[in-house]
């Protein structure tokens, strides 16, 4: 039964009309542009369903911007968070990393062409606390070292 199917399947072919291009406009609003411009795309790092309710209220309190903060679930566990203002992105990018209920939660900027089917989340700024240095080697300049052996150092 299922060489069957298979086979079958190996034999579909598009008709003429089907083979047809299809135009899309890429025109696009400068208010849509700005509105993309001013969102995160996030994602849990989570092996279980999460309640969507409190994650989301959750995270409208931390980030302190209430009914500012817009945010919308674009399909396979991936949420747009739409923000007001410029600096409220930003400094939602600058004082992660974040987590719900002891899951990190990654995020990626918005930028051209970008979808729910390419979006890639690979990295995550973290904090690193380092334990038994010696006191003389408690510098900053020490501290950079160590963060640009474990990854980009950020701050």
């Amino acid at each position: 039964m299922e060489q069957v199917v298979i086979d079958g399947l190996q034999h579909l072919q598009l008709t003429k009309e089907e083979e047809e291009e299809i135009s899309i406009s890429t025109a696009s609003s400068s208010n849509l542009l700005e509105e993309f411009k001013l969102s995160l795309f996030g994602r849990l790092l989570a092996d279980r369903n999460q309640n969507m309710r409190a994650f989301k209220s959750t995270l409208r309190s931390v980030w302190k911007m209430g009914s500012d903060l817009r945010i919308v679930d674009v399909g396979k566990n991936i949420f747009q968070f739409k923000f007001s203002l410029s600096y409220q992105l930003e400094w939602v990018e600058r004082n992660g990393p974040w987590n719900f209920d002891n899951n990190l939660l990654l995020l990626c900027r918005w930028r051209k062409g970008l979808s729910v089917t390419n979006i890639s989340f690979t990295h995550s700024p973290l904090w690193i606390q380092v334990w038994g240095l010696p006191f003389e080697s408690m510098t900053e300049e020490v501290g950079k070292d160590l963060g640009s052996k474990l990854g980009k150092y950020i701050e």
